[in-house]
């Protein structure tokens, strides 16, 4: 009986097996960092000369993208320029009874430019947005402590995001 169940399965397997295999073969997804395409384009990422507003978050911002470019300082001929421009917001998400927040979320935004550096084109406009929070304790130290610490998490989630939008955009040639 256990032998019949298990053909009747198989019989019903067999063609979603054939199936899957033929939707895989026809799939045209490459990856983007494999190859000699992911060297061409990270290659690209590290000819970007990067433009951040000079203030604490702009600083946070280039350094978390030189870490993603994987470049260890400025680009001696930039092929492209990426214009970066920040903001903060700081939201309170749990508010006690009393009045007194103890959660907030801190809200960071990037809007930036890809700029090609022959002909001053932009190539690429985008915007980005990470949310972090942290908890606010009595100590105004910590609290402190807890605020910059979201905005590097969120730094560095920006980048990613931008990194990979910026990586898609080189990958398919900027027009």
């Amino acid at each position: 009986m256990r032998r019949c169940a298990a053909r009747a399965r198989a019989k019903r397997l067999f063609p979603c097996a054939i199936a899957a295999l033929f939707l895989l073969a026809s799939c045209t997804l490459r990856p983007l960092h494999g190859g000699s395409e992911g060297e061409r384009v990270n290659h690209l990422l590290s000819e970007i000369a990067i433009e951040a507003p000079r203030n604490r978050l702009g600083q946070l911002l280039e350094r978390a993208l030189a870490e993603e470019f994987e470049t260890l300082g400025p680009p001696r001929a930039p092929r492209y320029r990426l214009l970066l421009r920040v903001e903060r917001e700081k939201t309170p998400l749990a508010v006690q009874l009393d009045d007194v927040t103890t959660r907030f979320d801190l809200i960071l935004a990037a809007r930036f430019d890809l700029v090609r550096e022959a002909d001053r084109a932009v190539v690429m406009r985008g915007a980005a947005r990470r949310v972090a929070s942290y908890n606010v304790v009595r100590a105004p130290f910590a609290t402190l402590v807890a605020e910059q610490d979201a905005e590097r998490r969120a730094a560095k989630e920006l980048a990613r995001e931008i990194r990979t939008r910026l990586a898609v955009q080189l990958a398919e040639g900027d027009r």
